[in-house]
């Protein structure tokens, strides 16, 4: 190959390629051979199996970009050797770095599989499957979101073979991840929030094992966009995640440590994570007469409903907040710093706050904080909530973000009382055998209660029965407190009457009259 001979922008491009295959062939513990083509491009074969291998033949210039053919063998686990000989495919630069590293990833799994014979490998199912841009679906046409999660496939990462989640629909503005405490509902939203943001975050890199592999495809505006954290050739730029610790404020950390410990992922992966200070930007906007102050103040009314006002004190440049008594309604306590109004309530300005600030950076027209839009990503939900707030919280957040979709994991059946119209719920299993996997539960919520939710598929519950219990017959089946209460007040009129002399008036035994 001359490489005098070749156009500037494929000479330039190829090195490119050259060089990060080579890279790749250097830290990766496979036993692979780079050779130069006689006429163009180069072929990466695996001294294990030579059958294997990987080859950029060619190119062509004809269009805007250039594309290389590039052939892949295998293609996937499903493609036999000989189909292989016959899928050449074009692709730009970057495609050929994505698929390079996916075969990669293939032969790692064959390193493990040496005692078996080749011939048969083709048909195993022991790897992931991959991403296929599918149709979007959906319920609610005018409900469709502008940004959404609609597929995730992961593997080899931390307790995950290998699992997926198929095609969400596109109007899902609540994802809700169910299972058991040590079966896996982090590492999910871990890999998605990796998906979608890929591995570097600042200072930090999360990047996984090198065998570890995860992608994800992603409604955005009126294209569907696949990302490889590895190469995160799309990256999601309007994403929110928060762990279970969220109620550090910017202004309980030094300037420095708020930069460390505030990116897009530091909370979904450590426990110190430090929320991005809303108050900062309320004293600014107020000062400045801004739009935005009322309008974010109207916004966190609405998602606490036990606060009365938000003021500004001029006489220490601090935001302060004025809860009402939940009893009287009208009564006001007095105003408070944000450290020290209720842990409840101080979670829900905090995130609702950071989301605020982190996505209208990524979105500077936008003013109302119910125009903003992306993908928000919490781990335990119901954490800091009495249960009534926990049923509320699904809808409240939708209300002031409706543009927002949410996936989130919860251990309490109470905010899926709250779920909205289409949403979703996927429960999270672990086996020894599988790993961690995912299932998507069909069940309509809206006309069940919370002991119907706990015994059902989403917690598996076998009963919701006190340990105190000693005869079945003694529990009580009313749908509510009042009902119950009100059943007792009648066993007790009819136990004093029993008791008392008095009979039963005759008319109680007549026929009505119809």
């Amino acid at each position: 190959m001359n490489a005098k001979s070749l156009p500037l922008a494929v000479g330039r491009e190829l090195r490119e390629i050259a060089n990060f295959v080579k890279q790749k062939i250097k830290d990766s513990r496979l036993s692979l051979d780079l050779k130069s083509n006689n006429d163009f491009g180069f072929k990466v074969v695996y001294k294990a199996f030579n059958k294997l291998y990987f080859s950029v033949t060619g190119y062509d210039t004809d269009s805007e970009t250039v594309e290389y053919t590039v052939v892949m063998i295998p293609n996937d686990l499903y493609t036999s050797i000989e189909e292989s000989y016959d899928a050449e495919k074009y692709m730009v630069k970057n495609d050929v770095l994505i698929n390079f590293l996916d075969w990669l990833t293939l032969l790692d799994g064959y390193e493990e599989l040496a005692p078996i014979d080749f011939k048969n490998l083709f048909n195993i199912d022991e790897d992931e499957q991959f991403l296929q841009n599918e149709p979007d679906t959906f319920t609610e046409k005018d409900q469709i979101l502008t940004y959404c999660l609609k597929s995730l496939s992961v593997s080899n990462f931390q307790g995950i073979k290998r699992a997926t989640i198929e095609n969400l629909p596109v109007d899902t503005r609540w994802v809700f991840l169910v299972g058991e405490n040590g079966f896996g509902k982090s590492t999910i939203l871990q890999s998605m929030v990796l998906g979608l943001h890929g591995s570097k975050d600042g200072a930090y890199d999360y990047a996984p094992d090198s065998g570890s592999r995860i992608k994800v495809e992603y409604k955005s505006e009126d294209q569907n966009l696949l990302n490889n954290f590895k190469i995160n050739q799309s990256p999601l730029l309007h994403l929110a995640a928060y762990g279970p610790v969220r109620l550090n404020m910017q202004v309980d950390a030094s300037i420095s440590e708020a930069a460390q410990k505030s990116g897009t992922l530091y909370s979904l992966f450590r426990t110190d994570g430090v929320l991005l200070n809303i108050e900062s930007e309320l004293v600014i906007w107020y000062l400045k007469k801004d739009d935005r102050f009322n309008l974010v103040k109207k916004a966190f009314l609405k998602l606490v409903p036990n606060l009365s006002d938000i003021r500004f004190n001029s006489s220490n440049n601090r935001i302060e907040y004025i809860e009402k008594d939940t009893i009287n309604g009208e009564d006001q306590y007095e105003p408070l710093p944000f450290e020290k109004i209720a842990s409840g309530f101080r979670s829900i300005i905090g995130v609702a706050g950071d989301m605020i600030v982190r996505l209208s950076s990524s979105q500077k027209e936008i003013q109302n904080p119910s125009d903003l839009k992306g993908v928000v990503i919490i781990d335990e939900l119901d954490l800091h909530w009495h249960p009534k707030l926990q049923k509320h919280i699904p809808q409240l957040f939708s209300e002031v973000f409706p543009n927002i979709q949410f996936i989130v994991s919860t251990h309490s059946p109470i905010p899926l009382l709250g779920a909205p119209k289409n949403s979703v719920i996927l429960k999270v299993n672990r086996t020894k055998e599988e790993g961690i996997t995912v299932e998507k539960i069909d069940i309509d919520l809206k006309t069940l209660t919370p002991n119907l939710i706990l015994t059902s598929d989403v917690f598996d519950m076998d009963d919701i029965f006190s340990k105190q219990l000693e005869d079945l017959t003694e529990v009580r089946t009313e749908d509510t407190f009042e009902e119950m209460e009100k059943n007792d007040d009648i066993d007790q009129y009819l136990n004093e009457f029993e008791k008392s002399s008095r009979q039963f008036p005759d008319e109680l035994f007549e026929p009505r009259n119809k």
